[in-house]
């Protein structure tokens, strides 16, 4: 097995920290978050998805300036663009005790669309009462997520453009992960508990709503070499997923792409 085979099978650390195409959810990538114009404040949407299916929370402001809220439950076919009916709601005051179901109205506004651009954005479009709007928006990070742990799991890396064609090709495999995070720094070391064969990972951290994403550059004990971003990132208390590009600038040349995941462990 050549070394590249055999970091591939460590990638755990090698090269990335995230899922596969199955991704957060089994449909997409998870269109879950809170999306804004930074230049824009006061006014935005959350999204929450669930398979093929987001409901959308708008929070914006009505004709005459007053804080106004619609909602939307869209559903999409491709994982891309998603589609319902916008609905205007009102109610009881929030005091009103106890609370009247009865007293609650659902009006028909209009249409929204939300359409995923890359992992980070998208384009929001909708209508009320015959008035359209179309905005292109971004996730709204709220703070960075702490990646630090020790993870123990599998990778995915499909090989490309590698000098010795004979390296091409699908790896998968499982190994140990060490992330090391101070602040936006992050270094990521996985090991071959088998073979003490690793590489390191050194990058820093961005933050996109619940998505984070780091560039650096890795080394490995056999003098593989390259560069790296890890995208699509999410951690939780039960593990980590992600997914990565990689460029093996020396001695392979090799291309790769690929996702991993991982649980919590205290020990290995």
């Amino acid at each position: 097995m050549t070394t590249l085979r055999r970091a591939a099978c460590v990638l755990f650390a090698a090269s990335s920290l995230l899922a596969s195409p199955a991704y957060s959810t089994s449909f997409s990538t998870d269109q879950s978050d809170l999306y804004y114009i930074p230049a824009e404040s006061g006014w935005g949407m959350q999204l929450v998805q669930r398979g093929n299916i987001i409901f959308a929370t708008l929070f914006v402001y009505g004709p005459s300036t007053a804080p106004t809220w619609y909602v939307s439950e869209m559903s999409s076919a491709d994982g891309v663009t998603w589609t319902g009916d916008l609905l205007a709601t009102t109610g009881p005051w929030f005091g009103t005790v106890p609370f009247n179901p009865a007293n609650v109205t659902v009006t028909k506004v209009g249409t929204m669309t939300w359409t995923a651009q890359t992992i980070d954005t998208g384009n929001v479009a909708y209508t009320v009462n015959g008035v359209g709007v179309s905005k292109d928006v971004v996730r709204q990070s709220l703070g960075a997520d702490d990646f630090s742990g020790h993870y123990s799991g599998g990778s995915h890396e499909d090989f490309t453009s590698c000098l010795n064609p004979a390296l091409n090709g699908t790896i998968e495999g499982t190994g140990n992960l060490y992330v090391i995070q101070n602040g936006q720094a992050i270094t990521l070391r996985t090991l071959d508990p088998t073979t003490a064969f690793s590489c390191t990972n050194s990058g820093i951290l961005s933050q996109a709503g619940q998505m984070g994403t780091v560039q650096g550059s890795f080394v490995c004990t056999d003098g593989e070499t390259g560069t790296f971003t890890l995208f699509e990132m999410q951690v939780n208390i039960s593990g980590i997923t992600g997914r990565f590009a990689n460029n093996y600038t020396f001695p392979s040349g090799c291309k790769s792409t690929g996702w991993l995941g991982g649980m919590r462990a205290t020990t290995f």
